[in-house]
């Protein structure tokens, strides 16, 4: 059951509509950040301090000034964001279009359904309480505004400016004015029907028609907190919709207790709103403060850990939007059943603690940014009452776990989809012989780049890579040497394919410090073949190959490093090679034939990679720093089928027995294949024939000498 669910909502994350108002809602992160810390800033339970800002009314001023511009209009950068994300995306699918007009829709449909500009107008209805509404108009006058875009494309009949922009303007017109004339219209037979002004005022007006609720009790008390997470679930901001209710039938029962106790009597009134606050719903809708537990002590995805310790601070004055947007928990039908479901388990065993008299009920009330702990310990009066939230918060993080590994489990699946059309993205590119650049990519394809390309930063700094090894051998089948090949596993992705990691550490700035890292590991490697080779273990002449990109070799610096890095080990001469792809063409001129010389004056053999037929490659052949030729792959694997690959082979050969160098064939896969390439003049062999790629201590064993 649950693998049906999960495909039907991966099919669900692939639908625009979806996406929109997740990414939409995950945009709104920074308006969110803000004014929780005002609010937090601002509602501090400490008499002190609130002493101390009720006299600093400039100050007050300012953080309730800030709060109003971000959390009190929340609503409407939810309506912009989503409508914005859905014209983005529809103009990656469709073709570009003047996608800018999509929020300007969004913002008049929002305003008009919910009332705006009316006599008796709240504002209140702009902050988080209409974020369904906005939501819906976002994304209904988004996809409106976007069919009738495509539909039109007006051509440029109007001005001359350069950027064209004002024609561009023109042809949002018509779409935007048929977006306001719906809604309007809509707005108006919601009034005209109806007894509600809006469409926002009807649809508060029906959910507080679901609450029939005439009393405090543990029922009434699930009921509430069932329908608030519901909404909260969806976008709704179910503590506003629910609002009257709370204050009709919850919010009495603390001042009751109070009386009662002062009385002289015992509280009899356990369900009241303080207590659902403080021990049902911990760190805000849906007990949110367990499910960042788990995520801090067992999660497994990094950008998950590290959102939730960006959230900590508010959480723990119950503000959980953060969560709830950023990572998302609304709309995450993973995480569906326990943000219902946790609250009310919650709530049954406060309930249960308090009626057989383990913990004291509530007498106090609290402003709903106490902290956990100090808000149990002051409502109830006891250190039980701290120790029961306690329990609640483990109880929750237990139930929240295994649902947490099944959305890492989707997460991570969703994720590889997304890294699959990366890698087949850049291996096209690399294929066409185009230049890339990743990382600046727009839509989902640079969002995993720049996602990856950090992963593969922090991986380089903490040395988190390997290098394998593929023998070569001779014609005799001695092996004579061994690539070093890097390797990196990612935790999601699995093993990464090397030109991609390359590429992506080099656009995060980490290039060279991962070939500095690579050489440095292959120099010791080598240091180990060495002493093996010394004790006749390995073949006397054995050498280690290490890749270095163009960047590198004519970067002076970096060649005084690889330069020293060498003299320090005391390796034998021709014990490493250098080798320089021919697809990263070097600038042939004095300096760069210069710092080639002394690579290869201080003991290092010099070998071109992915040798062809080019220009470039016979550039090469004109100085007597190179010493090694590998012929490029295709033309290795093609010799069998191809006789103009078999000329070209046979070409380099006779030109190489010129002028000294040594020809070694890559990707040899078959006897046959071998045979052929050394006929034509190949004397070193390296592929699956032989060997794989293989981790050092492996690569000796299949290297060593009989």
């Amino acid at each position: 059951m649950l693998d049906k669910v999960d495909a039907l909502f991966a099919r669900l994350e692939e639908v625009m509509a979806f996406q929109a108002i997740r990414q939409g809602l995950i945009l709104t992160i920074p308006v969110l950040l803000v004014g929780s810390f005002c609010l937090i800033f601002l509602n501090l339970p400490l008499e002190p301090y609130q002493d101390a800002l009720a006299g600093a009314p400039h100050i007050e001023g300012l953080l309730n000034f800030v709060y109003n511009a971000t959390m009190g209009i929340f609503s409407l950068y939810v309506a912009v964001a989503v409508a914005l994300r859905y014209a983005n995306a529809c103009a990656e699918r469709h073709g570009a279009f003047f996608i800018q007009g999509a929020p300007f829709a969004a913002l008049a449909a929002y305003l008009m359904s919910v009332g705006f500009g009316a006599e008796g107008f709240d504002l209140v209805v702009l902050s988080t309480r209409s974020l369904f509404i906005a939501i819906v108009c976002g994304l209904a006058s988004s996809v409106l505004y976007c069919r009738l875009v495509r539909l039109r494309r007006a051509p440029a009949l109007y001005g001359d400016t350069l950027d064209n922009v004002f024609n561009q303007a023109v042809s949002g017109l018509l779409p935007i004015a048929a977006v306001i004339a719906l809604f309007a219209a809509l707005n108006a037979a919601v009034a005209a029907l109806t007894a509600s002004s809006c469409i926002e005022q009807l649809f508060f007006d029906g959910v507080s028609a679901l609450f029939p609720l005439a009393t405090a009790t543990l029922g009434s008390g699930l009921l509430y907190l069932l329908l608030n997470n519901v909404m909260w679930f969806f976008g709704i901001h179910g503590g506003n919709m629910l609002d009257s209710v709370a204050q009709s039938v919850f919010v009495p029962g603390t001042a009751a207790n109070a009386a009662a106790l002062a009385a002289g009597g015992e509280p009899v009134q356990i369900v009241t709103k303080t207590f659902m606050d403080v021990f049902a719903s911990i760190g805000g809708a849906g007990a949110l403060l367990s499910l960042l537990a788990a995520i801090l002590l067992f999660g497994r995805r990094r950008s998950a850990r590290r959102l939730s310790a960006f959230a900590a601070v508010p959480m723990c004055f119950n503000i959980s939007e953060i969560m709830l947007f950023g990572l998302p928990v609304v709309w995450n039908p993973a995480l569906f059943v326990p943000f219902i479901v946790v609250p009310l388990v919650n709530m049954v065993v406060a309930y249960g603690a308090m009626a057989v008299g383990l913990v004291p009920p509530v007498v106090v009330d609290v402003s709903w940014t106490t902290p956990p702990l100090v808000g149990g310990y002051v409502v109830t009066g006891s250190p039980a009452g701290a120790v029961l939230q306690l329990v609640c918060i483990a109880l929750g993080t237990v139930l929240y776990l295994p649902f947490l590994r099944r959305y890492e489990r989707l997460a991570d699946d969703h994720a590889r989809v997304q890294y699959e059309a990366l890698l087949a993205s850049f291996q096209d590119d690399e294929r066409a012989g185009r230049s890339v650049e990743l990382v600046a990519a727009a839509g989902s394809l640079g969002a995993v780049a720049r996602s990856l390309a950090e992963d593969v930063r922090a991986a380089v700094g903490a040395g988190a890579f390997e290098l394998r090894y593929q023998p070569q051998f001779d014609a005799a089948g001695r092996a004579v040497g061994a690539e070093a090949l890097l390797r990196m596993e990612h935790p999601v992705y699995g093993w990464l394919y090397p030109p991609l990691v390359i590429e992506l550490a080099k656009e995060a700035g980490a290039g060279g410090e991962l070939e500095r890292a690579v050489f440095e590991r292959a120099l010791a490697d080598a240091q180990a073949a060495e002493a093996l080779a010394h004790a006749g273990e390995l073949d006397p002449g054995f050498s280690v190959s290490v890749n270095a990109t163009a960047t590198m070799l004519q970067d002076e610096e970096a060649v005084g490093f690889v330069i020293d890095a060498f003299l320090a080990r005391g390796l034998d001469a021709g014990r490493v090679v250098v080798e320089a792809t021919e697809r990263e063409a070097l600038l042939w001129d004095a300096g760069a034939h210069d710092l080639l010389r002394r690579v290869a004056d201080a003991g290092m053999r010099l070998a071109i990679d992915d040798f062809s037929m080019g220009r470039t490659s016979f550039q090469y052949l004109e100085t007597s720093v190179f010493s090694v030729v590998k012929l490029d792959g295709t033309i290795a694997k093609g010799v069998m089928e191809n006789e103009r690959y078999a000329e070209i082979v046979s070409s380099i050969a006779d030109l190489s027995e010129h002028l000294g160098f040594t020809v070694l064939a890559e990707y040899v896969e078959t006897a046959e294949q071998r045979d052929v390439l050394k006929m034509l003049g190949c004397s070193l062999f390296q592929g699956y024939l032989y060997a794989p790629a293989l981790p050092f201590d492996e690569m000796v064993e299949r290297a060593r000498l009989d």
